[in-house]
């Protein structure tokens, strides 16, 4: 199984994001029928109801998560934030959740994945 499945996210149920993601990801996506979409970064990335991103620790600033904030709002939907603390790029559970709660997004309880990578669910402050 790969981290879409494991987070139990299909395109039957509607239209998915995927942002960042390594080759096994872009590979499992692209056995779907109809395909995710697919953003190199979350600056090109659409709103959609259901995001998916692999984010590093460059990426964590205020610029870049006001539009993680600004596509979770317009799409009303939710994120993942997947991370692998065995990446040097990734940032920690720890630290990603310390920055979402700091630029207004509130974090969910993780999902671990089957490749060791942990999957921290994401919504716009008052959602």
């Amino acid at each position: 199984m790969g981290a879409l499945s494991d987070l139990g996210l299909t395109t039957s149920d509607g239209p998915i994001m995927v942002v960042a993601a390594p080759d096994s990801v872009l590979a499992e996506a692209g056995a779907m029928k109809p395909r995710p979409s697919f953003a190199s970064t979350l600056v090109t990335a659409k709103p959609t109801a259901r995001l998916v991103w692999w984010p590093e620790r460059r990426h964590l600033e205020a610029q870049t998560l006001g539009r993680l904030r600004w596509l979770l709002e317009i799409s009303g939907g939710g994120a993942w934030l997947v991370v692998d603390e065995s990446e040097e790029e990734s940032p920690s559970e720890d630290e990603l959740r310390a920055i979402l709660e700091a630029v207004g997004l509130r974090a969910g309880a993780s999902v671990a994945l089957g490749r060791g990578e942990v999957a921290v669910p994401v919504v716009a402050e008052g959602d």
